[in-house]
Formats: structure tokens, sequence, C-alpha cells
């Protein structure tokens, strides 16, 4: 347990503490002159007493009595009267306080604490003027800093957090929500720029309704609501007809009657053939109670899971949408009674008050009966009555089976937003069915449709924020990416971005090159001219350098080298023969059918070439022998047609060859041959 400080030497402490504070504070006027929010005053504004403080006021109690002094100095200032001057100290104090807190010389909710106690001082117009202070000051206030030069955001269970949100909260009860409404939006932006995305102090994580917003209305004599409806308290509601309406009790008991059809507080849909039924738009003295009475419902939802209230729930809102829909017939029927002026007139009238429809906020309406009939007649209080309605429902579509089933394969779920209750088919069908005829009364023009575009949007969003409630409030933010895991991507993008090794041919391909290259020698027009490029190679050509590839895959010692080889000779072999084939043509059908990898195509061509050249030589000279033979002049034939001598000149042919002489048998049989082949 520490020592306790003697009195006197605690009021000592802090009268000395007071008195450096003030002096470092008129240091401060002096040199920089009256400042207020701009420019803000850091470590550097104040000389070298600010860090030895502790030296100066040695005590083991030292933390608490610079809180007491800097409140002392704080209400000193707040006495007097309002002025530039005064503002400026404030500004000036909250500074140093802030110094004192990033040089770890005090609590880190000092700051905050005099903002607390400031609130509670001023007035509305004051604290309006002091939260400028607060926003322009939104990172140094907000950020926990540590010796070691670490960051972390605000919690708000611990230190500083739990200040902020007291002092906002107790800030917001002060405002009223109808006048101040941008200043609290100004304080709720600043919590939520002061707190991470997933923090849970403002989050409602256990679900719980506003219950304390209770609306009040008149009550109506019995003189003047003369009307009852059929959820009246003399007759009461047993049932629920087919399609949502409401049965009274007189005709539930006469069930002996089957032609009686109960009256409804519905209005039919238009996009459904149903059956027509009887409708009853209430009065206004009628329908004023059942009305506000619906928002009981809107505050607390689970009054719902009881099914008295239930049914009671669902003629109320049937009898209001009735209403609702015969205020705008009405108003159109007047529309179009008026002329064409009159219409230009509230056209114009009209464009205005579309323009101003965004404008409308009423936190709280008027619950006055001399106000309903014009309250039914706005546009936007109706508008206002089904967008809730709509967020009921979709709370009631929630707790369906489809649903709940959705909802079990969450790991861990928070059981607090979980509701017992289950949705039965039948209710089911009832707000979908409801929910259709609002959204369709929401959107009669282009203006509605975008009116509920964002109506849906937003109840898309609530759906979102309900669902990460249900998952127990899940962080959704990424972690800083781990330095090691850095250090490989940066290894890896330098692998990626390493210049590669230049590519061998410059033209794309090996032949290109080699083109390129012979272009070089002779460029231009010149090197296109001469005369080696329009000359065809003969197949003879072919024949050494076919030799020198058969040579080097004999000699190769790697298969790579004999594969090279045979590419290159069945290249040269098919050129060599394509080339051939412009000529020699009819030699081809004379090639050895084997399959032969190894063979020569283009030597076989010239074999058979050197064959059939002995041929042709052999065919002079049969050709001479036969002109040497004598023929009688008296043995001449007559001339025959062309066409018959075409057709015998190979037997002709043949019966020459027979009649020449034994001594050349083999000149004989292969003249024989060839007449035949021809």
């Amino acid at each position: 347990m520490a020592p306790v400080m003697p009195e006197n030497t605690a009021i000592n402490a802090l009268d000395k503490l007071k008195h450096i504070i003030r002096s470092l504070l008129q240091t401060v006027r002096e040199k920089y002159g009256v400042v207020a929010i701009e420019p803000q005053l850091t470590k550097d504004h104040f000389d070298g007493t600010i860090r030895q403080l502790p030296e100066l006021c040695p005590s083991h109690d030292f933390k608490v009595l610079l809180e007491c002094a800097t409140k002392s100095i704080l209400y000193d200032i707040a006495i007097e009267p309002a002025s530039e001057e005064r503002f400026s100290s404030f500004c000036n104090l909250l500074d140093l306080a802030l110094v004192l807190t990033e040089l770890e010389l005090t609590d880190v909710a000092l700051p905050f604490l005099l903002i607390e106690d400031l609130f509670d001082s001023q007035t509305i117009d004051s604290c309006q003027r002091l939260f400028e202070y607060l926003e322009s000051r939104v990172e140094r206030l907000t950020t926990v800093s540590f010796r070691y030069g670490d960051l972390k955001e605000m919690d708000g269970t611990k230190g500083k957090g739990p200040v902020l949100l007291r002092l906002c909260n107790e800030l917001l009860r002060r405002l009223s929500k109808a006048e101040d409404t941008i200043f609290c939006g100004r304080i709720l932006i600043f919590l939520s720029k002061s707190f991470i995305l997933g923090e849970r102090s403002g989050v409602n994580l256990r679900g719980e309704f506003n219950v304390e917003n209770t609306t009040s209305f008149d009550q109506i004599p019995p003189a003047i609501n003369d009307e009852k409806m059929d959820v009246d308290q003399e007759i009461g509601v047993t049932g629920m007809a087919e399609g949502g309406d409401v049965v009274r009790e007189e005709e539930a008991k006469s069930t002996d009657d089957s032609t009686k059809v109960g009256k409804a507080v519905t209005f039919e849909t238009p996009a459904s053939q149903q059956q027509k039924v009887d409708q009853e738009v209430l009065s206004a003295d009628a329908l004023y109670p059942i009305f506000w009475a619906l928002q009981n419902y809107f505050s607390n939802p689970t009054k719902l899971f009881l099914k008295e209230s239930f049914e009671t729930f669902k003629a109320g809102l049937a009898a209001t949408m009735a209403k609702f829909k015969a205020v705008d017939e009405e108003q159109s029927k007047q529309g179009r009674q008026q002329g064409m002026q009159m219409r230009r007139g509230e056209e114009k009238r009209k464009r205005g008050s579309d323009e101003d429809l965004a404008a409308h906020f009423n936190p709280k309406y008027l619950t006055s009966r001399e106000l309903f009939e014009l309250e039914l007649s706005d546009l936007t209080f109706r508008r206002h009555v089904l967008v809730q309605a709509l967020i009921l429902i979709d709370f009631l579509l929630s707790l369906t089976p489809a649903a709940k089933e959705r909802w079990a394969d969450i790991p861990s779920p928070n059981k607090a937003v979980q509701f017992s209750f289950t949705l039965s088919p039948e209710d089911e069908k009832w707000a979908i069915k409801t929910r259709a005829l609002i959204s369709e009364y929401l959107q009669p023009n282009f203006e509605g449709r975008l009116f509920m575009r964002l109506v849906e949007t937003i109840l898309t969003r609530d759906k979102n924020w309900v669902q990460w409630k249900a998952e127990n409030c899940l962080s959704f933010e990424k972690r800083p990416v781990p330095e090691e895991e850095i250090k490989r991507s940066v290894g890896r993008a330098m692998e990626l971005c390493r210049p590669t090794r230049p590519y061998p041919h410059a033209m794309g391909a090996p032949a290109l090159g080699r083109l390129w290259k012979e272009a070089s020698k002779n460029p231009g027009l010149e090197g296109l001219k001469r005369k080696e490029r329009h000359v065809l190679p003969t197949p003879e050509s072919f024949r050494p350098l076919i030799k020198k590839d058969e040579e080097e895959i004999a000699d190769s010692l790697r298969p790579d080298q004999a594969e090279t080889a045979a590419t290159s000779k069945a290249s040269k072999v098919w050129r060599a023969l394509r080339i051939a084939s412009r000529d020699r043509f009819h030699l081809f059908n004379k090639f050895v059918d084997t399959p032969d990898e190894d063979r020569n195509e283009l030597e076989m061509l010239f074999e058979i070439e050197e064959i059939s050249g002995e041929n042709s030589g052999a065919r002079g000279r049969e050709a001479s022998t036969e002109a040497s033979v004598a023929i009688a002049p008296a043995e001449k034939k007559p001339e025959q047609p062309q066409q018959q001598q075409q057709q015998q000149q190979p037997q002709q042919r043949i019966e020459n060859i027979a009649n020449l002489s034994h001594n050349q048998p083999e000149m004989k049989l292969r003249r024989i041959e060839n007449a035949v082949t021809s």
C-alpha cells in the first residue's frame, strides 16, 4: 500500500502544478497569440518544462494531482464570460492535456474527462462550438500510442473508449432530435470515425427494442365515434377470412347461413383476379385509435408473438391501407375535376413539393385528432407509416422456418437475437402478400419507384447488419499481411521482372533470319532483281547435299545429331522430287512400293531414268532396222482412217518386232514390253 501524502504536501504540490500549467498556457498565449482550433498545439510548442513536471513535483500521486490541477484550471476558465479568448483558453488547455497523454505523463482518458466536464457546464450552442475541437483532433484523440511506436485503435470497453461513449451519449440525450438533427448526426459521425468498424459498443448485441418509445393519442368520446369497426371492443375479432380479411364475431356465430359474407377492411389486389369482397373504408374518427395503436407493435414487435395481438395488427394495417388508397383516389379525382389552368398551377406546386419531399423529416409525428385528416392527406406521412410496416414485416419473415434453417449453420450464433417464435405458413403468406401490396402502393410513378428502390436498399443493408449480429459480430477486417509474406512476394515479383534471355532469331524464325542476312548483302531493289533469285535449281544439284547428310547420319554420335541430319535429308529429298515432278512425273509410278526409311528416292529416280534412257537407245536402233526391211510396192495397203490407224499401231509395232532377226532376242523382248505398256 502506497504511503499517504500529508495534506499540506499534496496541497503545495497541487498549487505548484497549477502555477506551472498556467505559466505554460501564458507562454503559449504570448508567443502564438489567441489561437483556437488551428493551429494544433503539440509538444514542440511548449518548452522543456513540460517534460520536467515529474521532477519539479515529485510524488507517487503525480497523475492524480495533475488531473486535479487541469480540472481546477478548467473550472476557472468556465466561469469567465463567453468570448473568443475563453474559447481559445479551452482549446489550449485541452491541447496541453493531449500532449501530456502523448508523453505518458498522465492517464490517457484525461482529455475526455475534461471535455465531459466542459460539456456538462456549457449550453448547447457552446457545446456545438466546442465539438469542433473534437472533430479537428479525432486522429490524435482516438489513437492509442505505446512506447515502442506501435499504434492501436481505441477500444470501447477499456481506456478512454468508455469515457468518449459516455460523454457523447450524454450530449445526445440533451439534444432534440427534431431541432438539433444536424448536431446529432455530427456526433454519430464522430463516433463512427473514432471506433473501428467492428466495434460492438453500438451494435445492440442483445437485440433489444426501444420499448420506451410510446405513442399517446387522444381518446375519442363515444358520441363522436359513432361508427363501429369490426374489430371494435364491443364486437371483437374471432378469426381471419381467407386473404387476410377480418371477420366479425356476429358473422362467425351465424355459420348456418353459408351465403352471408363478412365485411372486410382490406382492398382489392390489382395483380390477382380474386373474387371481389365488400370493403369498408373507416372514417377518420373510427380509424384514429386503430391507426395510432399500430405504433405499439412497431416499437415492440415481440407483441405479435401472441395470436390475438397478431390478428389485431392485421386488421389495423388492412384498415390503414384501405384508407390510404381511398385518400389517393379522392386526391386524383379532385385533380381531374380541375381546369387546365388550375392543373398547371398544381403541377408547379407539385414539382416544388416533390423537391422538398426529401427535406421532410419528422422523427415523431403529432397525434392530435384535429391534425389526423391533414396527416392522412400528406404523402410523406403515408410513406413514413408504410415503411414502418415494411420493417416489421421483414422482421416477421426472418422468423419463418426456412429463414431459421439458414441460421442453423452459424458456428457460434448470438442467441440473444434468435427468437423461439416461428411464423406459421398462413401468416407467412399474409406477410408476403401484404409486403407486395405496400411495395406496389409506394411506387405508382417514377418518383415512387425511386423512393422504393432507396427503401429496398436500406432494408437489404439492415438484413446484412442483422445477419452480422447473429454471427456474433465476427471481424470482417483484413489483418495486415505478415512481413515474411511481403518479402516472399517481393522476391517472386523480382524474378518475374528479371530481363529474359534475348531471342536468338531477331526476325522470328531461322529462315527469315537467313533471308534477312542475304538481303543485307544486296539491299534494295537491286538485290531483288538478281538472276539467281529466279533460277530454279535442278534435282541433280541436291545429290551432293543429300550425300553429305547421309554421311553425317552415319558419323553421328548422338541421337539428336542423327535426327537433325535425317530431317535435313528428308527436306532436300522432298524439294528435289518436287522439282523433278515438273518434267519427270511419268517415272514416279515405277518406284518400288516396299517401304524403306533408309532409301533415297532421288537416287531411285535417277536409276529409273538411266534405265529409261537405255531403252530409248534400243528403240532407236530397232527403228533403223525396221527401215531397212524391203517392202514390195505392190503390197502397199490402201489408206485407212486415222482413228483406225491409231488403234492398229500397237499391234503393228508388235508384229514388226516379231519380224526382227533371231539374233536379237533380248531387244525383241524389251520392245514387246514397251509396246504393250504404251
